[in-house]
């Protein structure tokens, strides 16, 4: 049992008559208003020798033993005059003893105060409603100073790659080489990729999913300008949630897929494209089509380029299909780690 001088000194702070007591009945400590009211030594004395009904008193110790919190019940007192109804509350102490468990049982005299047993039930209820709100009130204070942490890491992001951006076209000033060229564009593509997912997820009060429609059209777009293709391709993107791994990945395999198809499949001045993101059943698909020369056995550099599509589908757990359907066509199906959402 926990310190017994603390629990002494906490018992008398109590008006009505209280005792500690095992579930075998055994009184460990009792305060003055008990010691009164019962008009003996308590401490040693067993409860069940002085209540008319041992069996009710003992099953109603057995119940409120289960819980630190107070249990309404009733016990009758055998004094002189006959048995004294009181009303009664117990509950089990906080801390664990190892030598058994002990409950405090108070008993409130109903002709104090006929309400008096629920109006401390309703002050305890009070008590415990007022430490809960207490403890929400941190955590939302917490959750919240995580998500300031988390928008300021994602802008911090954001800023980095806008300087790569800007470095990379720096670079590119500086040498008008045509490999070089091609080097930037490729590298520009895939950092506005990149930089539409983040900026999706930076708009976004959800830091742990978005939707394919808040960055993958914008995505797809900034790749098809680069080739002055912009009215060229044609957008059909379903608002289906992913995670914003998946989405990173898939912002990065568009960007593939759609440079690939203005590159080799439309070239300037050639056909268009077609990039559209659906939920079936089981996955969500993602398929970029065009109406060019399709993966023939000569155009190697274009089978050769979607050796990254690959790598990023492994990543979310996808896989890659090529086929040649009036042009080339990709189609890329994942299963996202979230369940399939597709908003109204």
């Amino acid at each position: 049992m926990q310190d017994t001088d603390v629990l002494r000194i906490d018992l008398e702070y109590l008006r009505q008559p209280a005792v500690i007591l095992g579930l075998d009945g055994g009184i460990r400590l009792a305060n003055s208003a008990a010691q009164r009211l019962f008009d003996r030594e308590l401490c040693g004395s067993n409860i069940f020798d002085m209540v008319t009904d041992r069996e009710k008193v003992a099953s109603y110790l057995s119940r409120s033993s289960r819980s630190t919190s107070s249990h309404l019940g009733s016990v009758e007192i055998l004094q002189e005059a006959g048995g004294q109804r009181y009303q009664a509350l117990a509950a089990r102490l906080r801390h664990a003893s190892p030598d058994g468990t002990y409950v405090i049982l108070r008993l409130l005299s109903s002709n104090d105060d006929r309400f008096s047993a629920l109006n401390e039930r309703i002050a305890e209820m009070d008590r415990i409603l007022r430490q809960r709100l207490h403890e929400n009130a941190l955590l939302k204070e917490a959750l919240s100073e995580k998500r300031t942490l988390l928008r300021e890491l994602q802008h911090r992001v954001k800023n980095n790659i806008q300087q790569m951006l800007s470095l990379v076209r720096m670079s590119a000033a500086r040498d008008a080489s045509p490999e070089l060229a091609d080097f930037v564009t490729t590298a520009v593509n895939r950092l506005r990729a990149m930089s539409a997912a983040q900026e999706a997820l930076y708009q976004t009060d959800n830091a742990i999913s978005l939707s394919a429609r808040d960055f993958l059209e914008h995505a797809v777009r900034c790749t098809a300008s680069a080739f002055d293709a912009g009215e060229r391709l044609e957008v059909d993107v379903a608002d289906a949630r992913m995670t914003a791994e998946e989405a990173q990945c898939l912002a990065l395999i568009a960007n593939e897929l759609v440079t690939n198809a203005f590159k080799h499949g439309a070239p300037k001045g050639g056909g268009g494209a077609r990039v559209s993101f659906e939920v079936l059943p089981d996955d969500y698909e993602l398929e970029v089509r065009d109406n060019g020369p399709g993966f023939g056995g000569a155009n190697v550099r274009r089978s050769s380029g979607l050796s990254l599509v690959r790598g990023l589908c492994r990543q979310i757990g996808g896989h890659l299909e090529c086929c040649d359907d009036g042009g080339a066509v990709c189609k890329v199906r994942f299963k996202t780690s979230l369940n399939h959402e597709v908003s109204p």
